[in-house]
C-alpha cells in the first residue's frame, strides 16, 4: 500500500465503500489528489471515476466540490454516498428555497464533506462568496469534455470554469470525462488551466457489452423482438425527435410493457416521475431524446437501444456506455437507415457557430461510417476514441456475422500512390472524386484534374472507394485530421504498402443477413430474486434506488459467498461499515431461510439463455456428437477453428450440452478457477487479462456461457 496516505485510502475504500482493492488506474489517480496535484482522468463509464475524486475529499482537509451539468444525476449519486455514510448534498436548481438555504447552512457549518453543484450555481457570485469562506479539498469536474467544442456536447457555461485556478490556485483540480479525443483534451487542459495536470488514460473498452447494427427496416418490430429477449432485464432506448420519443413509448405501453417518454418537452415533475420509477425498477423501459443526454446513475441497465442514429461516436459511447456498468452482461443496439441521416443533417445545418458545425459535421460522418463498417465495430469505436485494439473482439454483429472478404491490395496501392501524389492535405471525399474522375471546381482550381491518378478509379464505386476508405482508417492505415477538415494522412502501418504485393483482406459491401437481436440475461437463481426483494423494500422505505444501496454485482456475491453472520457479510463486495450496520441482519435472514428450504437440484439438459441454434451451427453440432474434435470439424467443413468455437458458444447458449470441457482443453479449469474466485466488481477484461495469454476469448466466451446455462444444476463439463 506504500505511503500512510494510501493506507488510510485503502481503509475508507474498505469500510465506507466495502471494497478490498482498487482498480485500474484509480490508486494512480487517488495518491497524485491526496499529494495535492491536478489530474485529468479519462476512464469509461462504469469504470470507476467517482471514487477518485470521493476518497480524496474524504481524506484531505476541507470539502470537496463536484462540478456536473447532470441535475438529474445528483440526487441518485448523493443518495448512494449517503447510504455509505458519507457526509454528501447537492445544490442545483432543483431544490426549493428552503432546501437550497439549509444545503448551504449545512456547507458552511461544516456538515458536509462532498457537495455536488451544477456549473452554473457554482459560477454565481453568491456561490463564489461561500467558497472564498470555506476551506475546499478538490474540485472535481465531470464531464470535463463539456468544455471542448470538439466535444460532443459542448456547454458554454463550462468555458468559464478555468476561473477555478485562478481564484483557487493550491487546491487541486481533477478534470474527468469518459470521452475525448487528442483534440478535445487538449482543448480541456487550456480551458480549465490544467497545463501541468497528469493524464491518467484508461481502456476505453466495455467487453461485457455487445455491439449490434442492425439495418432499420420495421423498426417497433424489431425493437419488439429485441426486448422479448430481455424480459426482465431493463433499458434506455434514445430516439432522435420528442415526438418520436412518446410515438415509442405509447407503442410499446400497448404491447404491455411498462415504459415512459422522457425529454426537455415535458414537465419537470413528469420528468423526474420518469426516472425515478426507472431508477426504482417500476419502468422496464425509459424512451428518451438524443438531444437532451439524459443522465443516468442505473448500473443494472441490461441494454441500450438506439433507435435513430447518434450525431456522433462520442455520443453514442456515452450512452452506449450506462448500460452494464455493473459489469455484468449487456447489449447495445443501433437500428441504422440510411434515409434517418438527412433528419440529422438537417440538425447540423441549423447549427449557428460555422467552427462548430464544421465539428458537428465531421464527428456525423464518422458515426455514419461506424454503422455501415464492415470491420469489427469494438476496433472501429476504440480506434475513434485513440485505443487500437488489435484482434476482432467476437463480440459484435460483424464478428458473428461477418462479411464477405476480398483482396483489396491493388485498390489500396492505387489509394495511397494517390494520396501521395496529391501533395497537400485532402479528405475522404476530395480523394474519392479524384480517383473517380470527378472535375469539381477546387479540383480543377487545384490542377488535380491534371494529374495520371485523375479518373484512375472508375471501375469502383463511389460507395466502394468510401467503404475502402473508412475500412483503411478503422484498421489504422489512414488518419483523418479533424482540425483540417478531415484531410487524410498515411500512418506507420501503411508505410510502404503502396509498393507490396502482399495481400489486404478487407470486408465486401453486401447485403447484411437479420442481425441475431439479443440475449437473454444471465438467469438468476431463487436467493437472487429474494435479495432483490427485499432490496427494493427497503429502498423504498429510505425513499432510494435500489442501487443505491446494493448494486446486482453485490447481491450476486451474496449468493455465491452465502454469510451466514456479520463478520462474512463483511466480506461481500460493496458492504462498508454502515451498510453492514443498517442492512446485514435483514439480507442475512433472507440468505438463513433460503438456505433452510433450499433442495439439491436435479441434473439434467442445459439452461436455453440464448436463442436458437442456426443450421450452420447445427451442422457443428451434429459432428461433435459423432466425436471429431475442433480441428477435425474445421478441416471437415472447410472452416476456422475459432468459428467452430464460435459455433460451440452458441450451441451452448442454445441449450445443447456438448463436452465444453474437451473443446476448451487444458484451459477449462483455470478460467473456472479465474471465474468462480474473481471479485464480483471485476470486469471480464481484468478477468480475462489474469489468465494465460493462450487463452483465446472463444474459450473464454465458451465456459461463461457453459456457467449461464449450467447455473444452479449439477452438470459437468
Amino acid at each position: 500500500m506504500g505511503s500512510p496516505d494510501l493506507q488510510a485510502a485503502y481503509k475508507c475504500l474498505k469500510t465506507v465503500f466495502g471494497y478490498d482493492s482498487f482498480r485500474g488506474k484509480q490508486e494512480e489517480v487517488i495518491a497524485f489528489l491526496l499529494a495535492g496535484e491536478d489530474a485529468f482522468v479519462l476512464m469509461p463509464t462504469g469504470g470507476g471515476k467517482s471514487l477518485c475524486y470521493q476518497i480524496p475529499a474524504l481524506l484531505r482537509q476541507g470539502i470537496g466540490i463536484v462540478v456536473s451539468p447532470l441535475i438529474s444525476l445528483m440526487k441518485d449519486q448523493v443518495d448512494a454516498l449517503n447510504a455509505c455514510g458519507v457526509r454528501a448534498a447537492y445544490y442545483n436548481s432543483s431544490l426549493g428555497v428552503a432546501a437550497a438555504r439549509q444545503v448551504l447552512a449545512d456547507v458552511q457549518s461544516g456538515r458536509v464533506d462532498l457537495l455536488y453543484v451544477a456549473p452554473e450555481r457554482l459560477l454565481s457570485d453568491s456561490f463564489q462568496e461561500l467558497l472564498a469562506s470555506l476551506d475546499i479539498a478538490l474540485f472535481a469536474i465531470d464531464e470535463a469534455h463539456c468544455v471542448s467544442q470538439w466535444g460532443h456536447d459542448f456547454r458554454p457555461e463550462y468555458v468559464k470554469l478555468g476561473l477555478l485556478r485562478e481564484l483557487f490556485p493550491h487546491v487541486p483540480i481533477l478534470a474527468l470525462t469518459a470521452t475525448a479525443d487528442a483534440h478535445t483534451r487538449k482543448d480541456i487542459l487550456e480551458c480549465l488551466g490544467l497545463a501541468d495536470a497528469r493524464l491518467f488514460i484508461s481502456s476505453f473498452d466495455r467487453p461485457n457489452i455487445r455491439y449490434l447494427v442492425a439495418e432499420k427496416k420495421q423498426p417497433m418490430q424489431q425493437l419488439l423482438e429485441f426486448l422479448e429477449c430481455h424480459p426482465t432485464g431493463g433499458g434506455i432506448i434514445y430516439c432522435l425527435s420528442r415526438k418520436r420519443v412518446e410515438d415509442v413509448a405509447v407503442s410499446l405501453q400497448r404491447e404491455g410493457i411498462r415504459a415512459a417518454a422522457y425529454h426537455a418537452g415535458l414537465p419537470a415533475k413528469t420528468r423526474a416521475r420518469a426516472q425515478d420509477d426507472f431508477l426504482r425498477d417500476r419502468l422496464r423501459v425509459i424512451v428518451a431524446t438524443i438531444a437532451f443526454g439524459m443522465g443516468v446513475n442505473k448500473p443494472n441497465v441490461r441494454f441500450v437501444v438506439h433507435f435513430d442514429i447518434p450525431k456522433s461516436i462520442e455520443s453514442y459511447y456515452q450512452e452506449t456506455g450506462r448500460a452494464g456498468r455493473d459489469g455484468l452482461e449487456a447489449e447495445a443496439l443501433l437500428l441504422y437507415a440510411g434515409a434517418d441521416t438527412g433528419m440529422v443533417r438537417k440538425l447540423i445545418d441549423n447549427v449557428e457557430n460555422p467552427d462548430q458545425r464544421r465539428v458537428e459535421a465531421y464527428k456525423f460522418k464518422n458515426i455514419v461510417g461506424y454503422s455501415e463498417a464492415l470491420t469489427c465495430r469494438r476496433q472501429v469505436l476504440l480506434g475513434h476514441l485513440g485505443e487500437r485494439y488489435k484482434q476482432p473482439c467476437n463480440n459484435c454483429d460483424i464478428c458473428l456475422d461477418p462479411p464477405p472478404q476480398f483482396d483489396a491490395s491493388p485498390l489500396v496501392r492505387q489509394l495511397f500512390q494517390s494520396i501521395k501524389a496529391l501533395e497537400q492535405p485532402c479528405n475522404a471525399d476530395y480523394v474519392v472524386d479524384v480517383l473517380r474522375g470527378v472535375a469539381t471546381t477546387r479540383i480543377r482550381e487545384n490542377g488535380h484534374a491534371d494529374l495520371p491518378i485523375f479518373g484512375s478509379g472508375k471501375e469502383a464505386s463511389a460507395g466502394e472507394w468510401s467503404s475502402l476508405l473508412n475500412q483503411l482508417v478503422h484498421r489504422g492505415y489512414l488518419a483523418p485530421d479533424i482540425s483540417k477538415h478531415g484531410a487524410l494522412s498515411l500512418t506507420k502501418e501503411a508505410a510502404g504498402m503502396d509498393q507490396s504485393v502482399a495481400p489486404l483482406m478487407l470486408g465486401k459491401r453486401h447485403a447484411r443477413r437479420k442481425t441475431s437481436y439479443g440475449k437473454p440475461p444471465v438467469k438468476q437463481d431463487d436467493l437472487f430474486e429474494k435479495l432483490s426483494s427485499m432490496r427494493n423494500q427497503i429502498a423504498d422505505c429510505h425513499d432510494v434506488s435500489p442501487t443505491a444501496l446494493f448494486s446486482d454485482a453485490s447481491l450476486l456475491d451474496m449468493c455465491k459467498l452465502q454469510p451466514k453472520d456479520m463478520d462474512e457479510f463483511l466480506e461481500v463486495s460493496g458492504v462498508g461499515k454502515r451498510k453492514l450496520e443498517k442492512f446485514g441482519e435483514a439480507f442475512l435472514d433472507v440468505i438463513k431461510e433460503n438456505a433452510s428450504k433450499k433442495v439439491a437440484p436435479k441434473p439434467g439438459g442445459f439452461t436455453v439463455t440464448g436463442p436458437p441454434a442456426n443450421p450452420n451451427q447445427m451442422q457443428t453440432l451434429e459432428l461433435l456428437k459423432k466425436g471429431m474434435d475442433v480441428d477435425e470439424i474445421a478441416a471437415h467443413r472447410g472452416i476456422s477453428a475459432t468459428s467452430v468455437k464460435n459455433h460451440s458458444v452458441a450451441l451452448v447458449m442454445a441449450g445443447h450440452a456438448i463436452d465444453v470441457r474437451s473443446i476448451v482443453g487444458e484451459y477449462f479449469e483455470g478460467i473456472v478457477s479465474a471465474l468462480d474466485e474473481a471479485d464480483p466488481y471485476a470486469s471480464l477484461s481484468d478477468i480475462k487479462r489474469s489468465l494465460p495469454e493462450d487463452v483465446s476469448n472463444e474459450q473464454f466466451r465458451l465456459v461463461l456461457a457453459w456457467r449461464e446455462a449450467t447455473a444452479g444444476s449439477m452438470q459437468v463439463a
